[in-house]
């Protein structure tokens, strides 16, 4: 009979029981654990869901705003660029909004410091919901444009001789270089120098009579020097060609696809040559035959001579620069085009060279 078990196995048969219990009590509170352990993961992706789709579109905002402020920044460029950027000059920013808002959200405006001949252009763009906005500061340096170059002949010194030379300072635009601006139409002094006036004959012998311009100076001394050396960089990088092919007739570019050409060293031109756009020749430059060339002409070496005769000679239309010695004999004709020359120039490219660029 159980009441006649020893006392200790009763007091076995107690402890049994009792572990039994505690062992399904155990169960239970590791199964709220694992639940409330479940609960707490899934309430953490959910959370951390949520914040990684605010992150991403903080992010896509913050980038659309930037893009648009990229926009402006690129709109700047391109006015100044065309010359028709509008600069503040008082110090009070002159907001220029996106002519396409339901595209674009930005606004930016430009500065010039005439001394360092750096343009700052601010801009700042905005997402569609505009909660997000961003800045750009950039900086931009005018390496050259059309408007430095002031007459159809840049010359350190020079000489003509000869009969028939002319330098024409009175503009002339072929059809199609014409831009119907008439302010840039005007006449210009033959040939400029930035060497001073010393004598009749010094820097300059040229003979008064070949030069033909209404402007009130034939020969202009003392102008602002032409970096001709960065000009020559910048179109370095982007020839169309590096050298001016043989043969006798040869015709380089069209009034509709100009060129860029650049010759690394010394270059003699015989035969009958012809070309649009711009010639680049880093040494000397030797013309005997016939160089009938549309655009800006650029010669860095010692001596850009021209010793045809007959029907040959130089015929320029629009510009001729050279730091050093610049000679013509014989048969030449260089003719002012302001529009040859801001055609060409502008079609070659920006020579604008970013300098700094801040982001907010």
């Amino acid at each position: 009979m159980s009441g006649n078990k020893p006392l200790s196995k009763r007091i076995l048969r107690f402890f049994q029981l009792q572990l039994s219990r505690d062992t399904s009590g155990i169960a239970m509170v590791i199964v709220l654990c694992v639940m409330a352990a479940l609960f707490a993961i899934g309430a953490a992706s959910l959370i951390n869901a949520a914040t990684e789709r605010k992150i991403s579109q903080n992010y896509q905002q913050s980038v659309r705003a930037f893009y648009d402020c990229e926009a402006g920044v690129a709109e700047g460029m391109a006015r100044i660029k065309s010359g028709t950027a509008i600069l503040d000059q008082d110090g009070d920013p002159n907001w220029i909004s996106s002519p396409w808002a339901s595209l674009f959200k930005y606004r930016y405006y430009t500065t010039y410091d005439s001394a360092s001949r750096i343009y700052t252009i601010t801009s700042e763009g905005q997402d569609p919901s505009l909660t997000a906005k961003r800045r750009i500061v950039a900086e931009l340096k005018r390496i050259f444009s059309a408007s430095d170059i002031k007459s159809p002949v840049y010359c350190g010194s020079g000489e003509m001789k000869g009969n028939p030379n002319s330098i024409r300072g009175d503009s002339v635009s072929p059809a199609w270089a014409d831009d119907g601006d008439s302010s840039n139409d005007g006449s210009v002094p033959c040939i400029v120098t930035p060497n001073p006036y010393v004598s009749s004959t010094n820097p300059l012998k040229v003979d008064l009579t070949q030069l033909f311009t209404t402007a009130p100076k034939k020969v202009d001394y003392e102008v602002d020097r032409l970096d001709l050396a960065a000009m020559a960089d910048f179109y370095k990088n982007i020839p169309d060609m590096t050298s001016i092919p043989t043969g006798t007739t040869v015709n380089i570019g069209s009034p509709t696809d100009f060129k860029v050409v650049y010759i690394n060293g010394n270059q003699t031109i015989a035969g009958n040559k012809s070309g649009y756009g711009i010639l680049v020749v880093t040494g000397d430059l030797h013309i005997s035959g016939l160089l009938h060339w549309f655009g800006v002409v650029i010669v860095l070496g010692n001596n850009l001579i021209q010793t045809g005769g007959g029907v040959s000679g130089m015929q320029v239309t629009g510009a001729v620069l050279t730091p050093n010695h610049f000679e013509i004999r014989g048969n030449s004709d260089i003719q002012w085009s302001a529009d040859v020359v801001k055609k060409v120039i502008n079609e070659a490219g920006d020579p604008l060279k970013v300098v700094s660029w801040k982001e907010d």
